[in-house]
């Protein structure tokens, strides 16, 4: 009860609300539909943010429905504290979502997301439930929803989605599974990201849209900056900084 009551410093409350994964679908998807352009509109937005967002709440939610676990997360310990509140938050946020999609969302996007939610589905329930995999296919799975919502407009809106976008979301999927490896405490990912920051550097060079490997080759270089010397950081502040750092397309505008 102590630990509930304890003052949260200001910079972790996006991470305690689950708000930084959504912001940061976002500021990837307009960016994408600028480098790669297709029509964004409003009602996409909002059922991004607001189905990023829901799936965070829940995923947290069933990850404390257990006993407190050792070393467990100040994210984790939080919403093991506040699970009422989480609960109907995370009902009001998927009937927005639902009636959203419902009323606004094109047929087209919301067919193609269908099969997206269907791995969301898929995702919930073998991970959490069946504990098959652990971090192993784990982090990598949900790199690949992530990608997947956040092209999942300019993918439905492109003629030939594989030979234009398949690339660029390959870099981006990478990425994502970069940070959510480095969020994990222990993990070293400096190598990979450090490569993938390379070989989008390289890209720029050749290819007709330089500014989306510009901006992947420069989170993934200031990630691998993060895991390399950011051992004396708390976890805390490590998982902050390394959602932070995917706010890189905010400088290319």
């Amino acid at each position: 009860m102590l630990e509930a009551l304890r003052p949260r410093p200001f910079w972790l409350w996006m991470n305690l609300l689950s708000l930084d994964a959504p912001l940061v679908a976002l500021v990837w998807q307009d960016f994408l539909t600028r480098c790669y352009p297709s029509l964004l509109r409003p009602a996409g937005r909002w059922v991004l943010f607001l189905t990023v967002w829901a799936i965070y709440i829940g995923d947290r939610l069933i990850d404390v429905r257990g006993p407190a676990t050792l070393g467990e997360s100040t994210r984790h310990g939080f919403y093991r504290s506040h699970r009422a509140l989480a609960r109907a938050v995370l009902t009001i946020v998927v009937l927005g979502d639902l009636s959203i999609t419902r009323l606004w969302l094109r047929p087209e996007v919301f067919a193609n997301g269908l099969l997206a939610g269907t791995g969301v589905v898929c995702y919930l329930a073998v991970f959490p439930f069946w504990r098959m995999g652990g971090t192993t296919w784990k982090q990598p799975c949900a790199a690949l929803l992530f990608t997947a919502g956040v092209f999942l407009i300019a993918w439905t809106g492109t003629a030939n989605p594989w030979s234009i976008l398949g690339a660029p979301a390959a870099a981006f999927g990478a990425l994502c599974l970069g940070n959510m490896a480095l969020i994990e405490q222990g993990r070293r990912v400096w190598i990979g990201m450090a490569t993938l920051a390379v070989f989008c550097a390289a890209m720029c060079i050749r290819m007709p849209h330089p500014h989306w490997y510009a901006a992947v080759a420069l989170t993934a270089a200031t990630l691998a900056a993060l895991d390399f010397w950011g051992s004396p950081l708390s976890r805390d502040a490590r998982g902050v900084l390394a959602d932070l750092v995917l706010l890189t397309p905010l400088l290319f505008r």
